[in-house]
């Protein structure tokens, strides 16, 4: 992602242990920040209005947010099904038109 110069964060709302499991099986070369109270799902607007937690409380849904570096939100995608994530392909591409 450096040749588009992009920074790639994973934000899930799983304490920050659950997180670490999940990037070192992932492999994955890019940080997992945690959001267990929630806010920064909210703040996008990401919650899942189907699917909830064993607790009942909302879960995320696998969404990318593209943000320039002035911070203006340029692109979102959501998954219709938070089982299944995209192909990166488009997500690249929209990465691309920010340059």
């Amino acid at each position: 992602m450096r040749a588009l110069d992009v920074q790639v964060l994973a934000v899930s709302v799983d304490p920050p242990g659950k997180g670490k499991w999940a990037q070192e099986k992932l492999n994955a070369t890019f940080p997992f920040l945690s959001d267990s109270k929630g806010e920064v799902m909210e703040l996008y607007g990401t919650g899942s209005p189907v699917y909830h937690n064993r607790e009942g409380g909302i879960i995320n849904t696998p969404t990318l947010v593209l943000i320039d570096k002035s911070g203006t939100i340029r692109w979102i995608h959501q998954a219709t099904n938070f089982r299944v994530r995209e192909a990166i392909e488009e997500d690249l591409a929209q990465a691309r038109k920010l340059k």
